[in-house]
């Protein structure tokens, strides 16, 4: 018997909370207030304190992870935040200090995709590195929009 895996970075992606429009339209309503306010929290996707920080990290943020439950993150547009209240949560993120709210716009989207690319990677490696004895690697096939096509025989 074959099974067929399928791991697709885009998917991922795809289910981000973090909208476009929701973020223009909390950044739009911050450009106009010169005090320091409260921050708001967006919710994200990102549940994995260690794949968050390595891919802001490989985004070239300036990451400090304060605990498994907070991560402050400096950068050219703005500095962010990710919290959460425990490890069984995503995080949240807070948005302070924007200097550039488009490029900060399309900087969180390039990030969300690298996040999902890193997922992907990572449930890869867990699936190989896992596969129980009577399991056998048959095939990998990358498809077009980078998805993972993983065949593994069960004897």
């Amino acid at each position: 018997m074959s099974v067929t895996l399928s791991l697709t970075a885009l998917a991922i992606v795809a289910g981000s909370t973090i909208s476009s429009t929701a973020l223009m339209t909390f950044l739009g309503s911050k450009s106009e207030i010169e005090e320091p306010i409260e921050a708001e929290c967006l919710e994200t996707m990102f549940v994995d304190c260690d794949l968050l920080a390595k891919t802001l990290n490989e985004h070239g943020c300036c990451v400090t992870v304060v605990s498994e439950n907070e991560i402050i993150v400096e950068t050219s547009c703005g500095n962010l935040r990710y919290a959460r209240n425990s490890a069984a949560e995503a995080f949240g993120l807070y948005i302070n200090e924007v200097n550039d709210p488009q490029a900060l716009i399309e900087n969180l989207k390039a990030f969300e995709f690298e996040y999902g690319k890193n997922v992907q990677a990572y449930t890869y490696d867990h699936i190989l590195s896992n596969l129980s004895e009577d399991m056998t690697f048959q095939e990998e096939e990358i498809l077009e929009d980078d998805s993972l096509l993983l065949t593994i025989t069960i004897d």
